[in-house]
């Protein structure tokens, strides 16, 4: 039975997030029926996270304070929760975005279906985004669709943050980059490995819980495209197998299928 239902590990990078975090850790703990354990990564001892971990634990023991020492940055943050997970599959998640934790479930039905990597996606059939910078939103949209069209990627968003991951997957890819672009920097490597890639759509409105954010236009714009260019030159470069996407409409409609 473990082998067919792994741990799940779910990580989620924060900054000063007290807020999001008495929010987001009770839904999550209501919603995720599988076994699990949340892992709260910070950059700094003084983060007024780790007071809100601490007070969560008296209720859900499951729930760690991880600091990061890897470095700062999202990208960091992520490395430094894969290495203390104890799960066979990670969910690298938003603390401030509560609408794609409804998504878990059908994200663990495709990896127990085959799928090794599952992304979300915000611009797939289903899919919303609300909130956030409009130019950045703008961006991301036409960043994407250009860059499924040049490289023949079979993610519709590339970009969003919300993923699960077989751990397996992690002994293949190295994560360089150190902020949030990290999320394209995993979309593509993972293609080129050559795992079966699965999606979902999911509503995604930013800053729901409030707080500040730290998008800026200029370092986000150059750290992004710096992915964007590397992953033009690789996807188009290889032959990669295994580009069919994978989703639950077409596993369901595959299923109906009457037998000949």
């Amino acid at each position: 039975m473990s082998e067919l239902k792994p741990k799940l590990s779910i990580i989620l990078p924060v900054y000063n997030e007290a807020d999001s975090l008495k929010v987001m850790v009770p839904i999550l703990e209501a919603i995720v029926e599988e076994e699990h354990e949340v892992l709260v990564v910070y950059d700094s001892p003084d983060d007024n996270s780790i007071e809100v971990v601490d007070w969560l634990k008296e209720k859900y023991p499951n729930i760690r304070g991880i600091l990061n020492n890897l470095g700062k940055g999202a990208g960091n943050a992520i490395k430094k929760g894969i290495q203390a997970s104890t799960g066979g599959i990670i969910l690298i998640a938003l603390v401030d975005e509560v609408f794609p934790i409804a998504k878990i479930s059908d994200m663990l039905e495709l990896v127990r279906k085959g799928c090794d990597f599952v992304s979300c996606s915000r611009y797939a059939r289903g899919g919303k985004r609300f909130g956030g910078s409009f130019i950045g939103g703008c961006l991301s949209r036409i960043a994407n669709k250009l860059f499924q069209i040049i490289t023949g990627s079979v993610l519709t968003d590339s970009t969003t943050a919300m993923k699960m991951v077989r751990k397996s997957i992690f002994e293949k890819i190295t994560i360089e980059d150190e902020g949030w672009a990290c999320a394209f920097e995993i979309s593509i490597k993972a293609q080129l490995t050559g795992c079966k890639i699965g999606e979902v759509p999911l509503i995604s409105v930013d800053r729901l819980f409030g707080g500040k954010s730290t998008f800026h236009l200029g370092p986000w714009f150059a750290a992004y495209m710096k992915w964007f260019i590397w992953g033009i030159r690789r996807l188009n470069r290889f032959s990669v197998p295994h580009r069919e996407l994978i989703t639950l409409d077409k596993l369901r409609n595959k299923e109906e299928e009457p037998e000949r």
